[in-house]
């Protein structure tokens, strides 16, 4: 009876310690990536004008920043229409100054912003962004007079749902440096930054992602990424902006930057992503430089959640409840996808390191539409690294589960032998 009466006990208090263990597995299992995520999100909401455009601590609303912020919107399957500040969104923002936007970087970064909110660039604040960015294209194909400009106008035509451009995927790979990478003009050594961007563009405009030029890009990448993971270009360690470009690179030629192919010395280009998060949401540029967070946050959004431009919002799988912190914001709450970069930390330009740049130094990255096949791939590599990182997640919680079994019947043996011990 005595026996009876302790293992009772001991039952007992292990189920009220039972409820501890619960807490534990329940946070062991919490979506972390989305909690980064809603966090930036916020932040972005606090950098919001009253002008609905976006700006930086302590500068007024920018229409390059304002264009990032939109695609990072999008890729977080959220419309920008929503997110307004005095009963003005971004796109009002940018719609008021389309008509004064010549230089060839801001028509792109536009065009890609609108086209990933899911509006007409054909008819945008009573202008043809489509038209505008054609009309500063050769006759071989080429748009602009630099690699970084046709790269961002591949993506924003793409984007656009612009089909037949062949010529021009074919005049990027001509400009193909002999290391694989790519560079800012015609005769500029390979960076980063810009080879980054070139994968998004082949693959926006018809390349499969297994073309000697794609794979030779990756080598270039691979030899460039730094021990903490991350890549760097213009600083002297890696930087928010470089590496979430080479990330969306990645992704866009159907590479998973989570895995070992891309670790170095056991970290990721996520890692190194991840570990520049500040508290309160933003990224920082370096470890050392703290410049342009909101421009860092809007670039990072994309590459932690793995998508290449263009975006198409409508693919985002699973979606986590953020909270909005700017009091003119609608009443609906916003989302963030938990499926999967500041001007001058993604600058090709020889700008000073995290320092905001105009026009060429910054392009915008917002893919729409990719050519129809193309874009079944990506969605199939897409559905297929979501769902290989499902089953990881199960597997893990299995684990756990069998683990916290074992540790529970261990408590009641433990607590069973010392009630013995006091009570004989």
């Amino acid at each position: 009876m005595r026996k009876m009466k302790l293992l009772v006990i001991a039952v007992a208090v292990a189920s009220l310690l039972l409820p501890l263990a619960g807490v534990a597995a329940a946070r062991a299992d919490e979506p972390g990536a989305a909690s980064s995520l809603n966090r930036a999100l916020d932040y972005l909401k606090g950098r919001q004008q009253s002008d609905g455009g976006f700006a930086e601590p302590g500068g007024g609303s920018s229409e390059q920043l304002t264009s990032w912020v939109v695609c990072a919107v999008a890729a977080c399957g959220q419309d920008a229409a929503t997110w307004r500040k005095s009963g003005k969104t971004p796109l009002d923002y940018l719609a008021r100054r389309a008509g004064n936007t010549s230089k060839l970087t801001d028509l792109e970064k536009d065009c890609l912003a609108v086209s990933s909110a899911g509006a007409n660039p054909r008819s945008f604040g009573g202008r043809d962004l489509v038209a505008a960015i054609k009309s500063r294209m050769g006759a071989d194909g080429h748009i602009g007079d630099l690699v970084n400009e046709h790269c961002w106008g591949l993506i924003a035509l793409a984007a656009a749902g612009e089909q037949g451009l062949d010529s021009s995927r074919a005049w990027l790979e001509a400009r193909q440096n002999i290391d694989g990478g790519f560079g800012y003009a015609t005769d500029s050594g390979s960076d980063p930054d810009d080879t980054g961007a070139a994968l998004q563009a082949l693959v926006a405009s018809g390349d499969n992602g297994r073309s000697n030029s794609v794979v030779r890009a990756l080598s270039y990448l691979q030899f460039c990424q730094a021990p903490d993971g991350g890549f760097s270009w213009q600083t002297d360690g890696s930087n928010v902006g470089s590496t979430a470009w080479c990330v969306q690179g990645l992704c866009a030629a159907g590479d998973d930057p989570a895995s070992d192919k891309w670790k170095r010395s056991g970290k990721t280009p996520l890692d190194f992503l991840s570990k520049m998060q500040q508290g309160d949401g933003h990224y920082k540029y370096t470890n050392s430089a703290d410049s342009n967070p909101a421009w860092m946050t809007a670039e990072a959004i994309p590459a932690v959640l793995k998508k290449a431009f263009p975006i198409k919002a409508e693919t985002a799988p699973v979606k986590a409840r953020t909270t909005p912190t700017n009091t003119n914001s609608p009443t609906t709450a916003n989302t963030v996808n938990t499926s999967q970069a500041a001007p001058a930390a993604s600058s090709a330009q020889a700008s000073a390191p995290g320092q905001a740049a105009a026009g060429d130094s910054t392009p915008a990255t917002s893919r729409g539409t990719a050519p129809g096949g193309v874009q079944a791939r990506a969605d199939a590599r897409r559905l297929n690294v979501i769902a290989a990182s499902s089953q990881e997640k199960t597997g893990r919680g299995l684990a756990f589960f069998l683990v916290l079994c074992g540790l529970y019947l261990l408590l009641v043996g433990l607590i069973y032998m010392s009630l013995r011990l006091f009570v004989t």
